[in-house]
């Protein structure tokens, strides 16, 4: 199939996979208010961990970068997770922090908290795979996982808000990535129309994004979840 016949099918298939954000079991208990604040400490500080490592993620793949155009979107993704540029709001990692303190936690407890099996094995595979696959495959991977972020932070933003009364500015960090991550999604089909040309790249892209999908959902896989 042409690449964009494969990145339609693709995201189809997203759609459908079973262990996709908008799906989980936290995010319906978050919507429904049946999450316990403990529970949403549990999950926040297993989830932080990634976002710290954000900035770091974001730079090394615009760094593996070899197509000139494409590396200046890449820049503005820096721009964007680091100082929150296009959203006009701030560092993705700062709005993080701002909603974990909302909910009683200190930076101490993000930035020394014990790691679960699942978020290790998160952190490690999105570094690994920036060094082992061609930047392209790595980019064109987001489509799973940037791609299916925004729905999920804006259910996550408004049943905090609906459910557990937080303020709109302390949830600043889901209703960002409902806007920015679309717009991530959008360079990562455009970076896989253009690159992923062949069946050994649709399917090395395949293989690796329902596998970072996958990583993605069991970090939520918290006690009780």
């Amino acid at each position: 199939m042409t690449s964009a016949e494969f990145v339609q099918q693709l995201k189809k298939d997203i759609q459908a996979f079973p262990k996709i954000r908008i799906k989980h079991p936290f995010l319906k208990a978050v919507c429904a208010g049946t999450a316990t604040m403990d529970q949403i400490r549990a999950w926040a500080i297993q989830d932080y961990q990634f976002r710290a490592a954000v900035p770091r993620i974001v730079m090394l793949r615009y760094l593996a970068c070899t197509d000139p155009e494409i590396a200046r979107k890449l820049w503005g993704v820096v721009e964007e997770e680091t100082r929150g540029l296009d959203t006009g709001s701030a560092g993705h990692n700062e709005l993080a922090i701002r909603f974990a303190e909302s909910i009683g936690l200190t930076r101490q407890e993000l930035e020394n908290a014990e790691l679960r099996p699942s978020t290790a094995a998160h952190l490690y595979y999105v570094e690994l795979i920036i060094h082992t696959l061609p930047w392209f495959v790595v980019m064109s991977i987001q489509i799973g996982a940037e791609g299916t972020f925004g729905p999920a932070a804006a259910a996550l933003g408004h049943g905090f808000i609906k459910q557990y009364n937080m303020k709109p500015d302390d949830v600043r960090f889901f209703t960002v990535h409902s806007e920015a991550d679309e717009e991530h999604s959008s360079l990562a089909e455009e970076i896989a129309e253009r690159y992923i040309t062949s069946p050994q790249l649709q399917e090395l892209t395949r293989t690796h994004t329902f596998r970072r999908m996958e990583l993605l959902y069991d970090i939520w896989s918290i006690d009780g979840f």
